[in-house]
């Protein structure tokens, strides 16, 4: 199909209780669990949990990338994220609303245009897994902040 990348395939196993592996095609091991009150022993992440930490990382890494192409990482002294969000009520519980936060601190002066032109085009052109949440939240936004 023109337009669409061929990825290998990706396997998981059920190691009891609630307890769920898989090896990336990287060759890194991922776990899932959940609490004790759900059958699991609270031994790995949650599964929704996940996607939020993929979200963070997708776009991060973008940030960096683009920063450093646009010589403005030399001053970054510490940069962290953060989400909150809304669980639906009812089954299945999805995303209901997310807020997604950049915390930037810059020795120096930052510069701010810089900055937000690199977590623009991460959220509208570069971060697939930011492109995948807006399209199943009934509210999808992020924002920047200096400190």
């Amino acid at each position: 199909m023109k337009g669409v990348v061929a990825i290998p395939k990706v396997t998981m196993e059920w190691f009891g209780n609630m307890l769920f592996h898989s090896k990336t095609s990287s060759g890194h091991d991922i776990f899932f669990d959940s609490n004790e009150s759900e059958g699991g022993k609270n031994s790995a992440p949650r599964p929704k949990g996940m996607l939020l930490y993929s979200l963070m990382a997708c776009t991060g890494m973008d940030v960096v990338a683009i920063l450093r192409k646009m010589k403005a990482l030399e001053e970054l002294e510490s940069f962290r994220m953060e989400v909150e969000y809304e669980m639906t009520r009812e089954h299945p519980r999805i995303f209901k609303k997310i807020i997604l936060r950049y915390f930037f601190k810059f020795r120096g002066d930052p510069s701010r245009d810089k900055v937000e032109k690199a977590v623009n085009l991460s959220q509208n052109r570069y971060c697939g897994v930011s492109a995948m949440f807006k399209k199943f939240p009934e509210e999808f936004s992020y924002e920047i902040i200096f400190e």
